[in-house]
């Protein structure tokens, strides 16, 4: 399983989605859209032209500024806890 977050720091969602997966066993990417300018990038395809985050991928599914239940939520479908 691959699993990679553009956030940037500071920001709630972010740091909470953060701190989950630093609680799991599971390794994962974080990129920070306000410090990678190719991740910046490739969010602003994403997002029609805007920066937007968080932004969750997993394995080959993408999951678009998700909120704290959608995010739980795909969590627990992979059986990750912290």
């Amino acid at each position: 399983m691959k699993i990679v977050l553009y956030g940037k720091q500071g920001h709630a969602y972010t740091v909470a989605f953060k701190n989950f997966l630093n609680s799991t066993d599971v390794p994962y990417t974080y990129k920070d859209i306000s410090k990678d300018v190719v991740a910046r990038e490739h969010s602003k395809e994403l997002y029609e032209g805007v920066a937007k985050f968080p932004t969750l991928f997993v394995d080959d599914k993408v999951y678009l500024t998700p909120t704290t239940e959608e995010f739980n939520k795909i969590m627990q479908d992979l059986n990750l806890r912290a």
